[in-house]
Parts: structure tokens; C-alpha cells; sequence
């Protein structure tokens, strides 16, 4: 049986906060961002709507490591930099769903049950690099 879940303009807000920022939000930046524009939500109620987002599909987790995992409005797989300097999330625009089914598909065959596959490589971001460089 289907459940079917009524959106709510809370959840609303935290989605369109997600989509609308460029930064791969924490839970707490997406509170801060919907508390400007509906004051009386709770950081729990902004944890509880990401999470039924992640659940629906409409967003993405980013397990990033360094604390707090990032949210992801755009669904479709594609890699991500996270970097160790200033730990900022950042998109690579390329293809990896071939790639990334074919892993899930060796995983499976070895006897385990994959919920998801991401791509993430850690380094250091191109600001931080060149800010690096210019302190020397």
C-alpha cells in the first residue's frame, strides 16, 4: 500500500531552499535559510522534512566525512569534490550512471543489498588551492 504524504509548505521551503543554494546545505543552513521566510520553524522539523525528501527521492544526502551530511537538490548521479581545506561540496559535471549501476551490480553479485552509490573524491578546491599559494 502506497502512502500517500500531503505536501506541507514546510517541506516546501526546506526543498526550495536546497534547490535554490549552490553550496550543498547542512541541515542547520537550511534552517537558517527557511527561518527567513517562516520564523517559527524548528531545526527537528527541518531534520524531519530533509529526511522524507531523501526518502521520496527529491534530494540527496552527501556524506561527506566532516561533520554534518550536505543535502543535494539535483537527483541524478554525478560525482562530488569534497574538499579537506575549507569543506565545501562541489558538483563535477560528468556522466558516472553506467559506472556507478556497474559497481551497485558488483556489490549485488557478491551477495549484499546497495541502497546507493556515490562518487566523491577529497582534495583541496581550486580557491583554496590558489589562496594556499598565494600565502607562500
Amino acid at each position: 500500500m502506497t502512502t500517500t504524504r500531503r505536501n506541507s509548505r514546510q517541506r516546501t521551503l526546506v526543498y526550495q531552499a536546497v534547490k535554490d543554494s549552490h553550496s550543498h546545505p547542512n541541515a542547520e543552513e537550511v534552517y537558517l535559510l527557511v527561518r527567513r521566510q517562516l520564523p517559527d520553524i524548528s531545526l527537528g522539523t527541518v531534520y524531519r522534512n530533509l529526511n522524507l525528501l531523501v526518502e521520496m527521492g527529491l534530494l540527496h544526502r552527501i556524506y561527506t566525512g566532516m561533520g554534518a551530511d550536505r543535502f543535494d537538490a539535483v537527483v541524478t548521479a554525478h560525482p562530488h569534490l569534497i574538499c579537506s581545506s575549507c569543506g565545501g561540496v562541489f558538483d563535477l559535471e560528468c556522466q558516472v550512471e553506467r559506472e556507478t549501476a556497474q559497481l551497485k551490480q558488483a556489490f549485488e553479485r557478491s551477495g549484499a543489498t546497495i541502497d546507493e552509490v556515490q562518487v566523491r573524491a577529497w582534495g583541496i578546491c581550486d580557491r583554496c588551492k590558489q589562496n594556499h599559494q598565494e600565502e607562500k
